[in-house]
């Protein structure tokens, strides 16, 4: 095996970090967007997604969903 010819795990990382990154700067600018929380909430938020990758941004877009719901004044099945 050649060291300078990249393997399939190699492109297998290289996806997964670059979704990782996308997934996080495009939850941080909702966070950064958002009116729900403000303060040391949005910030503890912000961090949480830029320091926890993938399970913060999911849990980000779960919370907003979950506040516009109740926000709309539907339950939290959306019922």
């Amino acid at each position: 095996m050649n060291p300078l010819v990249p393997s399939a795990l190699d492109g297998v990382l290289t996806i997964g970090s670059l979704v990782a990154l996308i997934l996080a700067l495009v939850a941080l600018i909702s966070v950064l967007r958002a009116t729900f929380p403000s303060g040391w909430r949005q910030l503890a938020w912000a961090l949480v997604v830029l320091v926890v990758p993938y399970i913060g941004p999911l849990a980000w877009f779960v919370a907003r969903r979950r506040e516009r719901s109740l926000e709309l004044g539907h339950g939290v099945d959306g019922s």
